[in-house]
């Protein structure tokens, strides 16, 4: 994983970083993760390759920030539930808000997001890091309503976390595939209300 580089202190320096974050995600947008070189980013922002290197360590760490960003957000989300007392409640709400970062990002960048991660020369997709907060939390909530006796408990945390995501991960793809033609939050309500049918106890 790329090590992030030191913040800008100067107001130039954090134009010229976001100028380059903004030209990136557009090229990539436009002619496809893959295809597109630091040097075409460089060229398009005015600036040396030098300087790319001054603010981003490589092109993968561009999209590597959007990551922390979500992981970030996904943290703040679960400590503002935490009061919450049904844990399958926590799960729906946490899962809800994340799919809204998504909706609010943008399908174009996450079909940039998700180029990325399948690129031919993506070895370790971020994407399924198990060690991101939204695994993490995920695992936590499924935990934690097992042991409430709020949701199954014959399926391993760990295992139905990812499962979940995966059910979700899917239907933002079709999001991006239909070209956000469809209400991706209130789909994806349709679909945890489907899986939490299966998941709760009999």
């Amino acid at each position: 994983m790329a090590k992030k580089r030191t913040a800008p202190r100067t107001e130039k320096g954090i134009n010229t970083r976001q100028a380059i974050f903004d030209t990136a995600i557009a090229l990539f947008a436009k002619r496809g993760y893959d295809k597109v070189t630091i040097d075409d980013i460089c060229d398009k922002v005015g600036v040396t390759k030098g300087a790319f290197y001054n603010y981003f360590e490589s092109k993968d760490q561009i999209i590597l920030e959007e990551f922390m960003r979500m992981d970030d957000h996904y943290v703040k989300v679960a400590h503002d539930i935490a009061d919450l007392k049904s844990s399958a409640e926590k799960l729906r709400v946490f899962n809800r808000e994340a799919v809204k970062l998504m909706a609010d990002l943008g399908v174009t960048m996450m079909k940039v997001v998700y180029h990325s991660q399948i690129a031919p020369n993506m070895r370790r997709p971020y994407l399924m890091d198990g060690r991101r907060s939204l695994y993490k939390i995920t695992n936590e909530l499924i935990k934690e309503g097992q042991e409430k006796g709020e949701i199954r408990d014959d399926i391993a945390s760990e295992e139905m976390a990812v499962m979940l995501i995966n059910c979700f991960r899917g239907q933002i793809y079709h999001w991006c595939l239909a070209n956000g033609s469809f209400d991706l939050v209130g789909t994806c309500d349709t679909l945890f209300d489907l899986i939490m049918d299966r998941l709760t106890p009999r």
